[in-house]
């Protein structure tokens, strides 16, 4: 069988330059970032990654609940002045 040389087209005058590495970005290192964090949640608290999703959830959902100031005092007015 003989075997015969395969032309790819001319060759090229100018070598070619490396790019640069592609930078991440912004939003993708954050998704990284918490896949990791629930990862690490997920070991350190012995439970599934479905449960981690869970937990951030409930944890989100009472920080809703929670007012920003506690008011202490019979004071109706919020007003400080009792």
């Amino acid at each position: 069988m003989a075997r015969g040389i395969v032309h790819l087209g001319k060759a090229r005058r100018h070598p070619v330059e490396p790019r640069e590495p592609a930078q991440p970005r912004a939003a993708d290192v954050l998704s990284l970032q918490l896949q990791a964090a629930k990862e690490i949640l997920a070991e350190v608290f012995g439970i599934t990654l479905d449960e981690v999703d869970e937990m951030i959830r409930l944890r989100r959902k009472e920080q809703v609940l929670w007012p920003e100031r506690f008011w202490l005092g019979a004071d109706e007015s919020h007003g400080g002045d009792a």
